[in-house]
Parts: C-alpha cells; sequence; structure tokens
C-alpha cells in the first residue's frame, strides 16, 4: 500500500536542511553584500540565493534521482574507481580536514572569545572544543535522530534568535539605504559570495543524512523521494531567503556609514558583530553567541554524520559508522585549535579545485542516461574543471606563475572553469555518439547486479534462519 507522505515530516527534514546548510560562514556573508551593494541590495541578494540554496537543493535532487545514490551515479559517468576516489576526497576535505574543525572555531572565535574579552587564553579553545565536540558526539550516536535534532529542536531556536535580530534591524533601521555599488557590481557579488558558501559540496554529503528520513517517512519510489526531498528543499530555501534577505536588507541599511562600509570589505565578521551591538546593545553579543553557536552545533552534527555514513558507503561497511563518526570528530577537535583564519586560508584553495569537478557532474545527472553515461561527456568535462581550477589556483598562489586563467570568460566571478568545461563535456557527448561507453558500463552493471543478488540471498537466508528457530 502507498504511503501518504507526511507533511510534518517534510517540514522537520526542511528545517533539519535549512540549519544544516545555515553556516556561521554563510551568516556573514549576506550582511556585507547587502552593505557593499546599498540600493541594488535586493539584486545581489537574489543572485547570492540562487547560486548557493538553488545549487544545493539540485544537488540533493540529483542524489536521490538514482535508486543507489550519488556515488552509483558518479560510477556511471566516470569509473568506480575514480567516483570512489572523488567522494573519498570531498569528505575527507569537507568534513574532519576543514568544515568541520571550522564550525567549532568560529563558535569559538565570534561567539565565546568576545564575551571572554582579557578573560580569554589559548587553552580555552581546547576546552570549549572538548565540550563542543563531546554534544556533537551524542547527537550523533543515533544517525537516523540527527534530522529530528535538528529539526525539531536547534533549528527553530536558531530561527527565532535571527528573526529578533532582524526585526530590530528592519523596525529600528540603523541608517538609510544609499546608491552604493552598480547593478552589474552588485550581481558579480552576489555570484561570488554565493559561490565561495561552496554549500553545493554540503549537499551532496547531507544528502546521507537525508535519506535516513526519507526512509523513515515510508517513501520508497524513487518519484516519492524525489518529492519528498523536492517539498523539504524548497522548505530550506524558504528559509534561507528569508534570514538571507532580512540580513542583507540589515547591511544595506549601514551603507551610507563609511567605518561600515570599509568593514565590509575588510572584516565582515567584525561587521556582523558591530551590527549586532548597534542594534541589541550589551545582549548583543549573547545573541549572536547564541546564533553562531546554534548554526556551527547544526552544520557540525549534519556534516560529522554525513561523513560518517560516506566512508561506511565507500568502503562498502568495512569502516563501522560510530568508530569513523568517534575519528572523525578526534581530527576535527584537533585542527579546530588552529583558528578560523588559518583554516580558511587553508580551506579556499583545496574547495576551489573540488567544488567546479562536483558542479559538473551534478548537473549531468540530469542529462538523459546515453548522453550522462554512454559518452565521455562527465570525464571531458569534470576533467577539464580539475584542469583549469588547478592552473587558476597556480595563478594565484604560486609567484611568477602566468597561466593566464584570468582571461578566461567569467574568470573574474571565479567561473572561469565554466564555459571550458561546459565545451569539453560537449565534444565528449558528440565523441561518444559515435564510440559509446557501453563495454564498462556492462561491466559495472554486472558487478552492481552480482552484489544485488548476495545481499538478497544474505537476507533471505537470514529469514530461514529465523523460520526454524521459530517454527509455527
Amino acid at each position: 500500500m502507498k504511503q501518504k507522505l507526511s507533511f510534518g515530516k517534510i517540514m522537520v527534514l526542511g528545517f533539519a536542511l535549512f540549519a544544516m546548510f545555515f553556516g556561521a560562514g554563510n551568516l556573514i556573508l549576506p550582511p556585507a553584500l547587502g552593505t557593499v551593494s546599498g540600493s541594488n541590495w535586493f539584486s545581489g541578494f537574489l543572485m547570492y540565493i540562487l547560486v548557493d540554496a538553488g545549487l544545493s537543493v539540485i544537488a540533493l535532487l540529483a542524489y536521490f534521482k538514482t535508486p543507489n545514490g550519488f556515488l552509483s551515479n558518479i560510477s556511471r559517468q566516470l569509473t568506480p574507481l575514480t567516483a570512489a576516489v572523488l567522494l573519498f576526497l570531498n569528505t575527507l576535505f569537507l568534513g574532519p580536514l576543514i568544515a568541520i574543525p571550522r564550525t567549532a572555531a568560529t563558535t569559538f572565535d565570534i561567539g565565546v572569545r568576545p564575551l571572554l574579552g582579557t578573560l580569554a587564553a589559548p587553552w580555552m579553545s581546547w576546552v570549549f572544543g572538548a565540550i563542543y565536540f563531546g554534544i556533537v558526539a551524542v547527537l550523533c550516536l543515533k544517525p537516523g535522530k540527527v534530522v529530528d535534532i535538528i529539526g525539531k529542536l536547534l533549528a527553530p531556536a536558531m530561527l527565532v534568535a535571527l528573526l529578533v535580530l532582524i526585526g530590530v534591524g528592519i523596525f529600528t533601521p540603523l541608517g538609510e539605504i544609499v546608491p552604493a555599488a552598480s547593478l552589474s557590481e552588485a550581481l558579480s557579488d552576489g555570484l561570488r559570495s554565493g559561490y565561495q558558501t561552496m554549500d553545493m559540496l554540503g549537499a551532496v554529503l547531507l544528502a546521507s543524512v537525508a535519506v535516513l528520513a526519507v526512509k523513515q517517512s515510508g517513501a520508497t519510489e524513487t518519484k516519492d523521494k524525489l518529492k519528498m526531498v523536492g517539498l523539504s528543499g524548497i522548505v530550506a530555501a524558504g528559509g534561507l531567503f528569508v534570514v538571507y534577505g532580512g540580513l542583507a536588507y540589515v547591511g544595506a541599511t549601514v551603507s551610507g556609514i563609511p567605518e561600515l562600509v570599509t568593514l565590509a570589505k575588510t572584516d565582515r565578521p567584525a561587521l556582523l558583530v558591530e551590527l549586532t551591538d548597534r542594534l541589541i546593545g550589551r545582549f548583543g553579543g549573547l545573541l549572536l553567541g547564541l546564533i553562531v553557536a546554534a548554526a556551527c552545533l547544526t552544520t557540525a552534527i549534519g556534516l560529522v554524520s554525513s561523513c560518517a555514513e560516506t566512508f561506511v558507503d565507500i568502503t562498502k561497511g568495512k569502516l563501522p559508522y560510530r568508530p569513523t563518526m568517534l575519528a572523525i570528530i578526534g581530527i576535527s577537535y584537533l585542527l579546530s585549535n588552529l583558528g578560523t583564519e588559518m583554516i580558511l586560508n587553508i580551506a579556499a584553495p583545496v574547495l576551489n579545485v573540488l567544488f567546479p569537478m562536483m558542479i559538473m557532474l551534478v548537473l549531468l545527472s540530469f542529462f538523459p542516461r546515453r548522453i550522462r553515461e554512454h559518452t565521455c561527456a562527465a570525464p571531458l568535462g569534470a576533467g577539464l574543471a580539475l584542469i583549469v581550477t588547478i592552473a587558476t589556483e597556480a595563478d594565484s598562489l604560486i609567484p611568477g606563475c602566468h597561466l593566464g586563467t584570468c582571461h578566461l570568460p567569467l574568470a573574474a566571478y571565479g567561473l572561469g572553469w565554466l564555459l571550458p568545461s561546459l565545451g569539453a563535456a560537449l565534444i565528449g557527448g558528440v565523441i561518444g555518439a559515435f564510440f559509446p561507453r557501453k563495454a564498462k558500463l556492462l561491466k559495472l552493471e554486472k558487478t552492481e547486479r552480482k552484489a544485488k543478488q548476495k545481499k538478497q540471498k544474505s537476507a533471505d537466508s537470514g529469514i530461514k534462519r529465523m523460520e526454524i528457530q521459530n517454527p509455527a
């Protein structure tokens, strides 16, 4: 019997996705965008939300589009080994090496250190990290409960605190919105800011948390799964639209205050702290601490659980969930004490290289099977994205290196890889029309079929044992 999708479960999953995508890094971007955009703040914000939330929801849908998940999807586009290595690196860097430790470091630097003032000492970050990751570990022990914990408890608390801050900024504005950036500059800033959140990479990982919620909802057909994820994604995107839009508007109200405009360009976290202090007064630091802690904690819980589930999937169960989860938390705890700035400096070039490849693979997931699987569109498109982004990072990081990537179309927006990669994918599609990759696909399908038969045989054996032990 087909089970009707529960409105309540859709809302809980939607709020959970909203909270997991809304990290503290994203919190500092909209106010700065609004401040530098001035009267064109809404145009810049629209570009920001389309790139950030739009790509994230698309990545979630791509995960559920194939019955066996995203790993199987990209295995068919590339090769099983290449897909496993790419997903492993994405999980490793976005999880325990960068994103998870950054949540703890950001919470301490923005939410705790300002409250301590002169009493802050280096060893306090270690103590705070132990408490922070202890909470994360407890809440991640049961991955099936992660969505409920975030969607029913942490997300509403964070949303209320954010709406209080935004409401004060709307009803008692700090200044007037004045002309600042041109329309093209506002759109450019919005595109760059949305791209820099790199939430699409997180969506590929956080999808594994959504999988458990979808299973518990009773949805079994791919169509029903896509419907639930799509509706939950709309809920999450709606929440992000309201919060990001409100924060961008608050930032726009100080576009005529020179010292705050300078902060928006040079120190975005400091701008957020200053805005909160001016709006709320002496309780501003406490409210900001609550928002940052909730934002970082929800992201950390989602990422730890998702990374552990992904490693279990990649290793086909050889790495159990709980030991893997605890190892991720241990590594993240040690790296969190490097501080926010150090982690951000390490993260930027790594994520700039990984992100474009994943965008190409996610976008190709929506093409017909004969294009995404039977041609060379994915290998050539993702491969050229990798080459261009490595060259771009070399140009910016290595003194004396001039590979000319700055002259590529859309390079000013951080999208110099896009048109070359799309062109390579198109060429790969044409080549594949004459030389299809059917042989490799048949081998992969045979391997998957054998694994499925083995799993079914094991399940049938278990049922027979139960029948023998418990005869009617």
